[in-house]
């Protein structure tokens, strides 16, 4: 796993389509990558990235979440989800566009942090908002794919003038 950092992805890359693949363990490179999310996250006031946003096909996600504190997780999955509610949405890889996306109001969702150890980071509102989006990315999903048809579609046309 030796590549470097590159330029953010952005849509219609098909790295964005295809579902990262999971890290066996932490390494100096997992931990370089990370920091260097970190660094991105912060440079483009995100509120989270993916490692497949900057062309790395590994399950890495870098949150913000409260106090502009931020977490590095390996492998994150989502473990329990309820409610839902409906609100706007960016993404960096689709510069310029805000989407209304049905999210779950709150989240449970298990990674790794980066001494290997097992978390459970449990989230409502933005975060959990945030932490679905970036997970979403790792699975090979867009906030297009959570649009209506119609609304995908709409999209899809537009983004090929």
């Amino acid at each position: 796993m030796k590549k470097k950092i590159k330029a953010m992805r952005t849509f219609p890359d098909i790295i964005l389509k295809v579902k990262t693949k999971k890290i066996r363990e932490t390494s100096k490179t997992v931990l370089k990558i990370l920091d260097e999310m970190e660094k991105m996250v912060k440079i483009a006031d995100a509120a989270g990235l993916a490692a497949n946003q900057i062309g790395i096909s590994r399950s890495l996600a870098v949150v913000l979440v409260e106090n502009d504190r931020s977490v590095k997780m390996i492998n994150p999955i989502i473990k329990e989800q309820q409610g839902e509610e409906v609100n706007e949405e960016g993404c960096l890889s689709i510069p310029g566009c805000l989407m209304h996306i049905p999210r779950a109001t709150r989240v449970v969702v298990e990674y790794m942090d980066t001494e290997g150890q097992t978390k459970i980071l449990s989230a409502t509102g933005f975060t959990a908002r945030v932490l679905q989006h970036e997970i979403d990315h790792l699975n090979g999903v867009l906030i297009i794919d959570r649009l209506k048809p119609k609304e995908r579609l709409k999209f899809l046309r537009e983004s090929k003038k």
